[in-house]
């Protein structure tokens, strides 16, 4: 019998929460309020715990941005609890192990309540498998590098409350696409190892095939930029009518993106995740299964964790094969791990889009309660639920499927071959910036015409 999630709530009822505010703040104090708590998650960033005896290295790096998290400070495992019990709510609910009616407000609730205390308790679980992993703690000091690590995210995870309800848009969201626009300017214009000293040493030593990496690096970034505001365009447009007002009608636009960046996010905590459990288990049996870890190269060299990172080193191993004839003993292994990189990052991104599209209230069967609620069908058709999810479901299970490989697909290539920051990181940004900006225009319209707020919501 599948367990009730509001049996739960003598436990979530007791976490403390953000109180929404008692007046409606004007677009500015809401403005005040992001810029704020944005700050504060750089702030965070560069907190290093207490009891650290030596920076971590960055091998994480390549899904840090991802996770909003920065290794070896004190929200080393950003928001990868929070994702990670929404994973593991969502399963649970979807295999029929959780019972909850998410189309009820008590059932939202429940939902709701249940995530943060499930991310809490993840928070100190992830705290303790990155101090162990990849932070050094002094002697003694382990389980106090692991309360600050756990009340990094805990704190995060408050913050992106705050956001949501005072100021514009997702906490989470927020801190992804500031990290990724840090990373960005930082590889570009950074003192160390940023495209414009590369760029400068290429023509200062008269080398201009040393051009090739850094001058790809922005092709690549802007194309991603490009690919993504193309995508946003790109929609199936169903004709409906207002059963209130004969003559009125409209389209209602199923976007590609119809699930915007929460698979590749999902996608990206899982692999996070496989990383770190086959971190804990080398030298055991479960080693070449998981994944076996090279210290030198601070790569997985073989087992399931190897194919959730990209080849690092296979742009420049290409480039130097082709042009300078260099032999490369591993590149026929970095090819096959940038496929299977590929396909894994694809199929997972497909996988947990079907399942948001129905845990999350966007599948046919939803909207066509929306529609018809609100006073719309679609011409042709009886007003009825059932008739308008029949028509839905022709359309948005698969823009959603394809929305979820593409956003998958596109992140997997340019993570393999390079750009100003991590594939997963510049299609997020760029998808959430866009929407920001439409949650601005939003905003701003409610601002000037209170009355179309009260009755838009």
């Amino acid at each position: 019998m599948p367990f009730d999630l509001r049996r739960l709530e003598p436990l979530y009822a007791k976490l403390p929460e953000v109180e929404p505010p008692k007046v409606p703040l004007t677009l500015r104090q809401k403005l005040m309020w992001t810029a704020a708590v944005l700050l504060t998650f750089f702030v965070l960033g560069y907190i290093r715990p207490y009891g650290v005896s030596q920076a971590a290295a960055e091998q994480l790096a390549f899904l840090s941005v991802v996770l909003a998290s920065r290794i070896g400070s004190i929200i080393t495992a950003g928001i990868g609890p929070i994702v990670l019990a929404s994973i593991i709510l969502q399963l649970f609910v979807g295999a029929g192990i959780f019972s909850v009616d998410l189309s009820r407000p008590e059932g939202k609730k429940a939902f709701t309540g249940t995530q943060k205390l499930l991310a809490i308790l993840l928070s100190f679980f992830e705290a303790w498998v990155f101090t162990r992993s990849y932070l050094i703690p002094a002697p003694g000091m382990l389980w106090l590098v692991v309360l600050q690590v756990a009340f990094g995210s805990i704190l995060l995870m408050y913050l992106d409350e705050v956001v949501m309800k005072w100021g514009i848009g997702s906490g989470i969201s927020l801190f992804i696409a500031g990290g990724v626009a840090k990373t960005m300017f930082v590889r570009t214009f950074g003192p160390q190892n940023s495209v414009i000293i590369d760029i400068i040493n290429a023509f200062s030593t008269g080398n201009l095939t040393q051009l090739i990496q850094p001058l790809w690096l922005i092709t690549a970034t802007i194309l991603v930029f490009l690919l993504v505001v193309f995508a946003e365009g790109i929609q199936v447009e169903i004709p409906i009518t207002w059963t209130r007002a004969k003559g009125y009608g409209g389209r209602h636009p199923i976007k590609l993106l119809y699930l915007s960046n929460i698979p590749v996010i999902l996608a990206a905590a899982l692999f996070a995740n496989i990383q770190l459990i086959a971190y804990l288990v080398q030298g055991t049996p479960l080693a070449p299964i998981l994944g076996v870890y090279d210290p030198t190269t601070r790569q997985f060299v073989g087992g399931l964790a190897m194919f959730t990172q990209p080849p690092r080193t296979l742009l420049t191993e290409l480039v130097n094969t082709i042009i300078y004839g260099q032999a490369y003993p591993a590149l026929w292994l970095h090819i096959v791990q940038a496929i299977g990189y590929l396909i894994l990052l694809t199929l997972t991104s497909v996988l947990f889009g079907y399942l948001w599209l129905e845990l999350s209230g966007m599948g046919p069967k939803q909207i066509a309660e929306q529609l018809v609620r609100s006073g719309f069908t679609v011409p042709g058709f009886r007003r009825d639920p059932r008739v308008v999810e029949k028509v839905l479901e022709r359309y948005i299970p698969v823009v959603a499927i394809l929305g979820s490989a593409f956003v998958g697909a596109l992140a997997a290539f340019t993570d393999i071959f390079g750009a100003l920051a991590s594939g997963m990181g510049i299609l997020l940004a760029v998808d959430i910036v866009y929407r920001y900006y439409q949650l601005l225009m939003r905003e701003r319209l409610f601002e000037q015409h209170p009355e179309l707020a009260k009755v838009l919501g």
